[in-house]
């Protein structure tokens, strides 16, 4: 809908014109346009986002300084940006609108060619450059973003894996490995990591290094207070019996 522009939120909230990044006011206009945005296309309560403006106490000035930060959203977006009915708010946008919706929608395509690594791989990209920073920016610890943010993180990693495991299937070895050193130790828990890690160590050759790190991952796992799964055990087995992942390249 938007000509030349849209609206960012995987980072600081704000605004990427033709002419350039455009500040969206301070940071009660940033959560106005953060609640928009999170319903995108679905009607929003005034009381909604009230409560995401100023919290559980908004000042008696609350509803003509709501109106006029909308008023200001539509010089910015457009007239028909920001709809008003019935007593509520909703922001009209496509896809590319908005980075996070072109983001999902990426990423919801780079699955549906899983099966074609570097198809897959390049939406994977395109997906994850759009990324900036914490989603909603200062937001993100927020109600009513927090779960919003995490949410969109979740789906990062999901962006993130999917990417590695392209990279792995292509035959791209020894970058895999090297990254996912690095990603296992900044997300020790993320056991899909660990398992593309010890994936690309097979495919490597690197067998020892491939057992030295399912110990290590028992051992993570151990001190959460779980169990290792049938993926570790299926990898165990195939460093023990000299076999190698199908999904090398």
């Amino acid at each position: 809908m938007f000509r030349n522009s849209r609206i960012r939120v995987l980072g600081p909230v704000d605004l990427d014109t033709f002419d350039g990044v455009v500040a969206i006011g301070g940071r009660r206009m940033r959560a106005l346009l953060g609640m928009l945005v999170m319903s995108a296309c679905h009607a929003v309560t005034v009381d909604r986002l009230t409560q995401a403006v100023w919290g559980d106490d908004p000042p008696p000035s609350a509803d003509s300084s709501l109106q006029s930060y909308i008023s200001r959203l539509r010089h910015l977006l457009g007239a028909e940006a920001v709809v008003n009915e019935n007593g509520s708010y909703t922001l009209i946008v496509g896809h590319d609108d908005v980075d996070a919706l072109q983001f999902e929608r990426l990423l919801l395509s780079a699955m549906e060619h899983r099966s074609e690594p570097v198809e897959c791989l390049a939406l994977c990209r395109q997906a994850l450059d759009l990324w900036r920073g914490l989603p909603y920016g200062e937001l993100c610890d927020e109600d009513p973003f927090r779960l919003e943010a995490l949410r969109l993180e979740e789906l990062r990693m999901v962006a993130m894996e999917l990417s590695l495991e392209s990279e792995l299937e292509l035959g791209r070895n020894e970058l895999v490995v090297a990254e996912l050193e690095s990603l296992v130790e900044e997300y020790p828990y993320r056991e899909r990591l660990w398992h593309l890690l010890i994936t690309a160590l097979l495919c490597d050759g690197r067998r020892v290094e491939a057992m030295r790190h399912c110990a290590r991952l028992r051992q993570v796992l151990a001190e959460a207070g779980l169990e290792v799964t049938d993926v570790v055990l299926d990898l165990e087995h195939q460093i023990l019996g000299g076999t190698e992942p199908a999904n090398c390249g």
